[in-house]
């Protein structure tokens, strides 16, 4: 068979047509990185309840409701791409980029239970706004929100109102008071000629950093309460000039793996015909994992990476178990030595996979990295790489154990 049949051959092109594939997906989609490379913080909070937690009011509260929640949070205060990871039933990790981390935690830890009161008498709560408008400065120079409640809570306000002789009406955020004020003189006058009055303001002052509590606000208001209170216990931060080194770091020594890698082998065997290949379906290993991570947008750490080069030296491994079947076993055929080599690759694919898999699916955030792009690696080489690389030694077997021999 020729050199050119071998490339017709259907498991050649089967690797062909999937590092192509994967090169398109890297192009078109391109790479999301993690916070430890581009830089940005990794938050690990904590539930007050376990997950699921049935308030006193019959209402459940699962760890969705609570990322959902988050995500609304934390994309108010400017940041579009965060990853939310629950992780047991009391703890979720929380990963994203280029932003302040105790902003985020500010933003997180406040459970953002509004409840308005006229004297003592509870008018409405939070869970009753149905729009929450964009933070504005009022005539007076003070910041302030501006919200719409339902008509039912409308129609408490006027009741709560006129019953307590139109007392103060006070704003609490969190069981803290955050705003109180007498009722104006034209809004009493609409209360007490029977109209229906939705649209408030909560007003936080007239400093700088009353502008960015107003923002906050906002944000939790239009977010929703959260069901029970959240606790960050622990902040890690990577500046993005840090994560850029340690992602060139981590490329650097990927590229000082293969260059090992190659090393290794050329003392080995010191045959073109399998050393190439071998480099050649390492690389496209590589490629074709990245291509898997830019279609599913899974974000590369250096845990990733690492599992990354792991997969590359797995893979390796067992290709110079193929060959030293190939080149070194002379009583069978290539055919039943390639066979006997494919039964050592998969009972080793099966035994990664096996001890992968409950760190993907109970493991922190990092670990769950490593394990996805290891299992990845082992199975795109198991299935795709592996059996070209068999058909293409199968192929130069006879010029390679010649040149082997000589040696």
């Amino acid at each position: 068979m020729s050199n050119s049949e071998i490339m017709r051959d259907k498991r050649v092109l089967i690797l062909i047509l999937f590092v192509a594939l994967s090169i398109s997906l890297i192009g078109v989609k391109h790479l999301a990185m993690g916070w430890d490379i581009s830089g940005g913080s990794e938050l690990k909070v904590q539930t007050e309840y376990p997950m699921p937690y049935i308030q006193p009011d019959g209402t459940k509260v699962t760890m969705q409701m609570l990322v959902q929640i988050i995500t609304k949070r934390i994309n108010g205060i400017g940041v579009k791409d965060v990853t939310i990871t629950p992780w047991g039933n009391r703890y979720l990790i929380m990963d994203f980029a280029g932003t302040n981390p105790e902003n985020a935690r500010k933003i997180i830890e406040k459970q953002g239970k509004l409840v308005v009161k006229i004297g003592n008498v509870t008018a409405f709560t939070g869970n009753e706004l149905t729009r929450v408008s964009p933070y504005t400065k009022g005539f007076s120079g003070s910041w302030q929100v501006p919200f719409t409640i339902s008509q039912k809570a409308a129609g408490r306000f006027r009741k709560a109102s006129i019953e307590t002789n139109f007392s103060k009406v006070y704003m609490y955020l969190d069981d803290k008071l955050v705003n109180s004020a007498p009722i104006g003189e034209s809004l009493r006058q609409e209360l007490l000629q029977g109209k229906t009055v939705r649209d408030l303001v909560l007003t936080t002052g007239t400093a700088l950093k009353d502008e960015a509590e107003a923002k906050n606000v906002e944000i939790i208001l239009r977010s929703g309460a959260l069901p029970i209170k959240l606790t960050v216990l622990s902040v890690s931060s990577v500046p993005p000039e840090l994560g850029h080194t340690f992602g060139k770091n981590a490329a650097i020594a990927g590229f000082l793996a293969i260059l090992t890698v190659a090393l290794v082998i050329f003392i080995r065997y010191r045959v073109p015909e399998i050393i190439i290949p071998i480099m050649i379906t390492g690389i496209s290993e590589v490629i074709i994992i990245l291509g898997f991570a830019a279609l599913i947008r899974w974000q590369l750490d250096l845990p990733s990476i690492a599992g990354i080069i792991a997969a590359v030296g797995t893979g390796v491994d067992d290709q110079i178990v193929i060959t030293d079947e190939v080149l070194m076993e002379k009583s069978r055929s290539i055919k039943q030595r390639i066979k006997s080599a494919f039964f050592i690759i998969f009972s080793s694919w099966f035994a990664t996979v096996a001890a992968m898999l409950p760190l993907f699916i109970i493991g922190l955030s990092a670990l769950r990295g490593f394990a996805l792009t290891t299992i990845v690696g082992v199975t795109v080489g198991v299935f795709i790489t592996r059996p070209a690389y068999g058909r293409i030694v199968e192929h130069f077997a006879g010029r390679a154990k010649r040149r082997v021999t000589k040696r």
